[in-house]
C-alpha cells in the first residue's frame, strides 16, 4: 500500500504541472496583449520634452514627446477646462510628470485648476488610432472587401 501511494503523489503533481504548462499559451497571445492599451499605466514623461497634446475628452488626453512618442494620460477627475484650454501647465516636484507623487496638469486661463493624474501610458501609433476612434476624434478606417474573383465550376443554376 505504501509503495502505491509513493507513485500517486508524483503522478498527480506531474499531471497538475502539465495542465499549468498547457494553460500558459503561446507567444501569439502575448503579442495581441502587447497591442492592448494599459489604462493603469505608471509611465513618466520629462516635462522639458513635451511638444504637443490633444484632448480626447474632459478626463483623457494624448501628450506627445520627442520623436513623436505619444502618451495616453487619464486624470483623476473630469475638467471642463481641459477641452477648451489652449495650453497646459504642469505641476511637479521634479522635472518629470508622473501619475504619482502629487503631479498634476494645470488647465484654464483665468481660473487655474490643477487636476491630478491617474495614469500615464506610452502608446504606439496603432494605439493612438484606436484611442482617436474610441473618443470620436477620428472616423474608423473602413477597409473594402476585395471583389470575389471568377471561380470555375462555381456557377449557380437557377431552378425554374
Amino acid at each position: 500500500m505504501r509503495l502505491k501511494n509513493s507513485y500517486i503523489n508524483p503522478l498527480v503533481t506531474l499531471l497538475f504541472l502539465s495542465f499549468l504548462a498547457a494553460c500558459a499559451g503561446t507567444g501569439e497571445e502575448r503579442t495581441a496583449e502587447a497591442r492592448d492599451i494599459d489604462y493603469h499605466g505608471s509611465d513618466c514623461i520629462l516635462i522639458s520634452t513635451i511638444r504637443d497634446y490633444r484632448t480626447l475628452d474632459d478626463r483623457n488626453l494624448l501628450i506627445y514627446g520627442p520623436a513623436n512618442r505619444a502618451y495616453f494620460v487619464t486624470l483623476f477627475r473630469p475638467s471642463f477646462e481641459l477641452r477648451s484650454s489652449f495650453q497646459l501647465g504642469f505641476s511637479s516636484r521634479d522635472d518629470r510628470l508622473c501619475p504619482y507623487g502629487g503631479d498634476a496638469i494645470v488647465v484654464g486661463s483665468l481660473n487655474r485648476e490643477a487636476v491630478g493624474i491617474q495614469s500615464i501610458s506610452r502608446v504606439n501609433e496603432e494605439q493612438v488610432e484606436q484611442l482617436l476612434v474610441r473618443f470620436g476624434k477620428k472616423e474608423p478606417s473602413r477597409q473594402q472587401a476585395p471583389e470575389p474573383g471568377n471561380v470555375k465550376g462555381a456557377e449557380v443554376e437557377e431552378l425554374g
